[in-house]
C-alpha cells in the first residue's frame, strides 16, 4: 500500500494538534494523539503484512484459510465453518475455497455427516506452503513485539479492547 494513499494514516500529532483545541474548543488533544499513533501504526504494519504476503504470492485472506485448514487437519472444515472463522461470508469462502482450489492448496472433499455437504481440507502442497510461511510470520510478529514485556504486551492488548469495545459508537459518526 502506498502510504500517500492512506491520508488518515498522516493525521497531525504533538504540536502539529495545539490549534486544534483552539478552533474545535472542547477536543480531548490526548485522544487525538493516542488516535493518530493507532491509525499510522496500523497502517504502517498492515502494509508490510499486505506486501510479504504478496511476496509469497498470497493474499491475507488466502493466508488466514491456509492456516484454518491446517489447524483443522485431515478432516478439513465446512466452509460455514470457514466464513465464521474468517469473519465473511458464505460467497466469499466459496470464492477463496476455488482459487486455493485451482492452485492445488486445497481439494473439497464429500462430508461424512451430511451427503449433501462438503467440506474443505488441504492438500499437501498447501500444507508445504503454510508450513513455510506460517513460521517465518509467526516469528515476525515476535520480533514485531519483542519492544514490550510480557505484562506490558498484556497491557496493550487489553487497551486495545477498551478501544474496539467503543467501535460501535464510533462507526455511527
Amino acid at each position: 500500500m502506498d502510504r500517500s494513499k492512506f491520508l488518515l494514516k498522516n493525521m497531525p500529532r504533538g504540536s502539529k494538534l495545539d490549534g486544534l483545541a483552539t478552533v474545535y474548543p472542547g477536543t480531548d488533544l490526548k485522544a487525538m494523539e493516542a488516535f493518530s499513533a493507532l491509525l499510522g501504526t496500523s497502517s504502517d504494519i498492515l502494509s508490510a503484512v499486505n506486501s510479504s504476503l504478496a511476496r509469497e504470492g498470497v493474499s491475507q485472506a488466502r493466508f488466514r484459510l491456509l492456516l484454518h485448514l491446517r489447524r483443522a487437519g485431515k478432516a478439513g472444515l465446512h466452509p460455514m465453518n470457514l466464513a465464521d472463522a474468517l469473519g465473511v461470508g458464505r460467497a466469499t469462502v466459496t470464492g477463496l475455497v476455488d482459487g486455493i482450489e485451482m492452485a492445488g492448496l486445497a481439494r473439497r472433499l464429500p462430508c461424512e455427516k451430511d451427503r449433501r455437504s462438503i467440506m474443505v481440507a488441504l492438500t499437501s502442497k498447501g500444507a508445504r506452503l503454510i508450513d513455510s510461511l506460517a513460521p517465518r510470520r509467526l516469528r515476525r510478529i515476535s520480533e514485531l513485539m519483542s519492544g514490550l514485556s510480557c505484562a506490558e504486551k498484556a497491557e496493550f492488548t487489553s487497551l486495545l479492547d477498551k478501544v474496539n469495545a467503543n467501535l460501535p459508537a464510533f462507526r455511527k459518526i
